[in-house]
């Protein structure tokens, strides 16, 4: 269906685009498969036939539109010890046996995106995630060592690499080592270079190019010694010479054992969390904005994960480092997808005989800094800053699965979190009970207005984060969406991190994005992304981090010239004259955006109130702004009509209309204590005024002005809105008074 409907239309303004691109992705597909199948265990081509697959047959039906697709880099600790598990001393056969394993695997894979499971990638908790990259990273990095500085030693863990260090320095190879290093020199300083004509060939190219140099230099495949230091074809990659031999077949004899669906699980769900984390990322690449369908995509992948394993080859996952490299050479749709295939088909029989001239030393530099990448220290030092909560389950998840393996490591990571947040509420039976129990409602404010509501009340973690992601997924692109936590007790890392990322690709699409009610939650560090939850004290001090609305609204004051104070007052009296709140208590005032219009002061502030006590006791949240008066002015209530029709028959008055604006009378209650006075004092412009806007609520208790926009905490645009009105409205107010 996508072939012959939008598909042609994107290939007549693409193709030119994606065929220019997609040769630096075939340059950069080579050298990384190459790598990644090396430091699995497997035959290099092993990796490089999932490119082939998913650009030739997957990308006519992918949920995404700039993806190119790779093997998964998390899955190579999961195959090497895969291939020696099923196999023993026999790789050959180990090797055999684990496409067996990805046949099954891919199946399971595409039942799982066809059923719309796509969103399990959401239940694994952030901090897991991070701690199973880092992992992967860890055991990459140990893994090619030794093949870096040309030793024998193979190390199966850095427990065994550490004991073995002394080996491993008795054993390095100069020769071989030079052009490792070297090539791990690149790789980490490529992109610091300034000339625009070595910038514009990717770092693993350079590599592969250099290397190959190095190689006939010295007549690696010929053989030799220098400096009593032995070189020779075992130090370089492994390349067969016919399409033939490049093809291996599964062996199904083990499929009834625990050890080969073990090994199944583990690369259905990797793989599935590497494909779902890579199609949200490479979202983001893509210059046209548009977003992904994340089962289709996951479906797609199984399929193709099943015809690779079929023929000798690795999972397929969209990949996310030839898709950088596409979209930053302008690659804008499929065909970059289909054509970097192409590619790479001419370029292995073609080049074949060159590529074999590859140390192995060259494509350990390029996973070094693969597995460096994963590591990724800052995101480390970001986790430490976000709680020692988070930094807990890192640790713990990095260190289980580096000494067992990346299931149990899942397993005991989610245990973990679980047990934290159980800490944290207090209670088991709260945090099993919101698995079954909806915490969230979503509903258009006004009809046309584009503005989605969405509460979440209760707790919000990563095990009930799939209903607020149903409720986020169903909200137009170019609409505003304001979630509001006001109801909320415990918010965690997870959900914050995810809403995070939502905001980013709402905001990239068009859209309005804001979270509010959490301004008052206590917070696990100073961190915007860190655990919020309800504390049974009240922090009245600013020590606590500003979150991400205040920061706006901080900006929004600052650019008026006006001041922010997000300090908690307790126990305010200050509303009481209002009708509003005349039979509401005031739990607290906070985030007071304050300053001068046209001589008045103006106090916008976030409201926290509570309405009956014990079993009757509501919780409320508004935000509303006052306006200080010079003179004397009568008192008065003006509602929208039919919106706070509970709240009118509480002020006791009459209702007063306007014969000569009719739709002012029909639209809006207005009621005061001295209807002569109140007529006097709405004059024709004021009334014109009042007219044109939809403010819910004006209230005046004879010495200030109370308005009221939303019956709910106001999104910072809100709130720059009522700023808007209140500019034309002060003047009006000066005139009348």
């Amino acid at each position: 269906m996508r072939l012959f409907s939008t598909g042609l239309k994107d290939w007549k303004q693409s193709w030119k685009s994606d065929l220019r691109a997609s040769i630096s992705v075939a340059f950069i597909a080579i050298p990384l498969g190459f790598g990644i199948g090396l430091a699995s265990g497997v035959p290099p081509m092993a990796a490089v036939i999932p490119s082939v697959i998913g650009g030739l047959l997957l990308a006519w039906f992918s949920g995404g539109n700039v993806i190119v697709h790779s093997t998964p880099k998390m899955l190579i600790g999961v195959t090497a010890v895969a291939v020696i598990t099923l196999g023993g001393d026999d790789i050959l056969l180990g090797y055999r046996l684990y496409l067996a394993a990805v046949v099954f695997a891919g199946i399971i894979q595409f039942l799982l995106g066809s059923l719309r499971l796509g969103v399990i990638g959401d239940l694994i908790p952030a901090s897991v995630i991070k701690s199973l990259l880092a992992a992967v990273g860890v055991f990459i990095i140990v893994k090619q060592i030794p093949v870096l500085v040309g030793s024998h030693l193979h190390p199966k863990d850095i427990v065994q690499m550490t004991r073995m260090l002394p080996e491993l320095l008795a054993d390095i190879n100069p020769m071989v080592g030079f052009i490792g290093l070297l090539s791990v020199v690149i790789m980490f300083l490529h992109p610091s270079f300034e000339f625009p004509a070595i910038k514009a060939i990717p770092a693993a190219v350079w590599v592969i190019a250099l290397s190959i140099g190095y190689s006939y230099l010295l007549g690696f495949e010929e053989g030799g010694e220098m400096f009593g230091f032995e070189f020779n074809s075992e130090f370089l990659i492994d390349i067969p010479s016919s399409v033939a031999e490049m093809v291996a077949y599964p062996d199904f004899s083990l499929w009834q054992t625990w050890d080969f669906w073990n090994v199944v699980i583990a690369v259905v769900v990797i793989s599935s969390i590497e494909a779902i984390l890579s199609t949200k990322a490479i979202d983001r690449l893509d210059a046209k904005k548009r977003k992904s369908n994340v089962n289709r995509e996951l479906s797609v992948v199984g399929l193709g994960t099943a015809a690779s394993g079929m023929i000798g080859g690795l999972p397929i996952i969209p990949g996310i480092v030839p898709s950088s490299v596409g979209a930053s050479h302008n690659g804008k749709g499929m065909l970059m997808n289909v054509f970097h295939a192409l590619w790479i088909l001419i370029l292995i029989v073609l080049l074949g005989s060159q590529l074999q001239h590859i140390p192995l030393a060259a494509l350990a530099g390029i996973l070094i800094h693969t597995g460096y990448k994963l590591i990724n220290p800052s995101e480390i030092r970001n986790i430490y800053r976000i709680g020692w909560d988070e930094l807990l389950i890192f640790s713990t998840t990095l260190v289980v699965t580096l000494t067992t393996d990346l299931i149990i490591g899942i397993g005991i990571g989610v245990l973990l979190t679980i047990v934290i947040h159980i800490v944290r509420l207090r209670s088991l039976l709260k945090l099993f009970t919101i698995l079954f129990k909806p915490n969230v409602v979503s509903y258009e404010e006004e009809e046309d207005s584009e503005t989605f509501h969405i509460s979440v009340s209760g707790y919000s973690n990563f095990l009930n984060y799939p209903q607020l992601k149903k409720a986020l997924d169903v909200v137009p692109r170019e609409a505003s969406i304001i979630v509001d936590f006001s109801m909320a007790e415990f918010i965690d890392h997870s959900v914050m991190e995810h809403l995070s990322e939502h905001e980013e690709n709402h905001i990239r699409r068009g859209g309005n994005f804001e979270v509010i009610g959490i301004d008052t939650h206590l917070s696990s560090a100073k961190h915007p992304l860190s655990t919020r939850f309800k504390g049974t004290k009240e922090v009245v001090s600013n020590s606590a981090p500003l979150t991400s609305r205040q920061q706006k609204l901080e900006a929004t004051a600052k650019e008026l010239g006006w001041q922010f104070d997000a300090n908690v007052m307790l126990f305010v009296r200050d509303f009481e004259q209002f009708h509003l709140f005349r039979f509401k208590s005031i739990d607290r005032v906070y985030n007071r955006v304050f300053g001068t219009s046209d001589g008045l002061l103006v106090t916008i502030q976030d409201v926290d109130y509570h309405e009956g006590e014990l079993h009757t006791k509501e919780d409320g949240h508004t935000t509303v702004a006052t306006i200080d008066l010079e003179n004397q002015i009568p008192l008065f209530t003006i509602e929208k009509e039919l919106i706070f029709d509970k709240l009118a028959a509480l002020a006791g008055y009459d209702d007063i209309d306007f014969k000569n604006f009719k739709e002012f009378s029909d639209n809006f209650r207005l009621k005061g204590e001295n209807e002569p006075e109140v007529r006097e004092f709405f004059k024709s412009d004021m009334v014109k005024y009042l007219e044109g806007n939809l403010i819910y609520r004006v209230e005046s208790d004879g010495k200030r002005i109370l308005l009221m926009s939303k019956n709910r905490t106001m999104s910072v645009t809100e709130i720059s809105e009522l700023v808007d009105f209140i500019g034309g409205f002060t003047p009006l107010l000066t005139q009348s008074a």
